[in-house]
């Protein structure tokens, strides 16, 4: 499914409403401001990576249901098994080697969130699963 702005607006109000948040306390509870909720939720703007990942983590919903309204389908087989056969591990290296040399320098951290930001709009459906995945690998081995 395709990045819809105003749709993602409504889940996150929709989310916001469930837990029976204002908009300020909505903001205060993932750091940021009830005015930056508003326009997420009205659709003028969209939230960075790494909000998508703080009101993810701090709401216990998946990236991909708020993203694009759909659930991903619950394997039976262990997310560690999936991730020790499918090498994730050693993906996952490579790609944090190749960031350090690529991102390393003093500005680094804000160019590598831009760069995320820039290209997670555009990325299909397969690929943000596939984020979805190493995030929850990831904030597992924590």
């Amino acid at each position: 499914m395709a990045w819809n702005q105003a749709a993602f607006g409504m889940r996150l109000k929709a989310l916001r409403e469930q837990k029976g948040l204002s908009m300020l306390a909505f903001g205060k509870e993932i750091g940021t401001s009830a005015s930056r909720i508003k326009h997420w939720e009205e659709g003028k703007s969209a939230p960075s990576a790494s909000w998508i990942v703080t009101i993810c983590e701090r709401f216990g919903v998946s990236a991909e249901s708020l993203l694009t309204g759909e659930t991903a389908s619950v394997s039976s087989e262990p997310l560690s098994a999936m991730a020790e056969a499918a090498g994730l591990d050693e993906i996952a290296d490579s790609f944090i080697r190749a960031g350090n040399q690529r991102y390393g320098e003093r500005d680094g951290r804000e160019k590598m969130m831009k760069e995320i930001t820039e290209r997670l709009f555009r990325m299909d459906e397969r690929d943000l699963r596939e984020l979805l995945m190493i995030i929850v690998l990831k904030s597992r081995n924590v």
